[in-house]
């Protein structure tokens, strides 16, 4: 249903861009931005925008040329950057259609610093990831297709179709890491040589971004947020006897419960799945394969949580709701050190 929406929102968006509903002079006067990459050194904020600008003399795009450019700006606001930005383009900024926020270092606070964009300026479902370099992802892919940002988006897609990784919504951002005082998974996204990567996810909290959650280990955190589409396919090489067969997840629901038993936190997690063999060149036991396909996810699911909660310290699943709705009466007691509740709590995962 997210992909439709969000593809929806997309087309939409460009049609009404392409079509000229806000007039040529209008268009001529706006510089539409696609990408934001915001980034703080030394107490400076510093905004990479890729904006749509035709070549051709119309609205309408020539795919032949390249139609965005890259400007960046500083300053010791958001805002402040945002308006040299306008001075340098010479054109009002319009944020409406930003198809994807790169945050980088130095973002201290996101809920607070992304505050300035959620009061409808960009899309609430507008996806947030995570860059060393934000500039660089952001002038990435300036002459490919239409849109660089549309291509952003298609690696995105795919990638979190694949397991690789997931989606995380400004609005969720803002969530998690503000009034819940909790953390949010990024997708860390890579520019170099004029391709974009996506390496494993980041943990982002109300002091900022730190740690790695290697790729490997990003379909369990896929599937502990239920993230799992129509459409998905995760392919999970397995061992057998000796020789390389694999299964593929085509579909998954999972149920996460919290519990206390003994002053320890107890997360259960119930996750009904859809498998298939995909390879299975020496005839190996179907039923062997999709036993050890359930164990592989069990596993995964196992590190995912291990490196984000036990270890890290960061509650991307959406713990603290959960013990709210679950056992409300532990509620306060573990709001006085989550951290350590959190690193101590044991995990439950049974896998149909």
């Amino acid at each position: 249903m997210r992909k439709r929406l969000f593809t929806a929102a997309v087309l939409i968006a460009s049609a009404m861009l392409f079509s000229g509903c806000f007039g040529g002079r209008e268009v001529n006067q706006r510089a539409f931005v696609q990408l934001m990459g915001l980034e703080k050194t030394d107490g400076v904020y510093m905004v990479t925008l890729q904006i749509y600008r035709s070549e051709s003399d119309s609205s309408e795009p020539d795919v032949s040329k390249a139609n965005s450019t890259a400007v960046s700006a500083s300053g010791v606001t958001i805002s402040e950057a945002l308006s040299k930005a306008e001075v340098s383009l010479g054109q009002e900024l319009f944020l409406g259609h930003i198809k994807m926020l790169i945050i980088g270092g130095g973002i201290e606070n996101p809920a607070d610093e992304l505050s300035l964009f959620m009061d409808g300026t960009v899309s609430p479902s507008c996806p947030v990831v995570y860059s060393d370099d934000p500039a660089a992802a952001a002038e990435t892919m300036l002459e490919s297709g239409v849109f660089s940002a549309e291509q952003f988006l298609k690696l995105m897609d795919s990638a979190a179709s694949n397991g690789k990784t997931v989606y995380t919504s400004a609005a969720r951002l803002a969530a998690d890491t503000g009034v819940l005082d909790c953390a949010a998974a990024l997708p860390v996204v890579t520019a170099r040589n004029d391709t974009v990567t996506f390496d494993g996810l980041t943990f982002a909290r109300r002091n900022g971004t730190a740690g790695i959650l290697a790729e490997e280990d990003v379909p369990g955190v896929k599937l502990l947020l239920d993230q799992f589409e129509s459409g998905d396919r995760i392919i999970l090489p397995l061992t057998v006897d000796g020789k390389a067969v694999s299964a593929a997840l085509t579909g998954s629901k999972t149920k996460l419960k919290a519990s206390v038993t003994e002053g320890k936190l107890c997360i259960t997690a119930d996750i009904g799945t859809k498998i298939s063999v995909a390879e299975n060149p020496y005839g190996a036991s179907e039923s062997k394969i999709l036993h050890l396909a359930r164990e592989s996810i069990r596993e995964n699911c196992i590190s995912a949580f291990s490196t984000a909660a036990w270890y890290n310290s960061c509650d991307i699943f959406g713990i603290k709701k959960l013990i709210l709705h679950d056992c409300p009466e532990f509620y306060e007691e573990y709001c006085t050190d989550p951290d350590r509740y959190l690193a101590e709590s044991v995990l439950n995962i049974r896998v149909e």
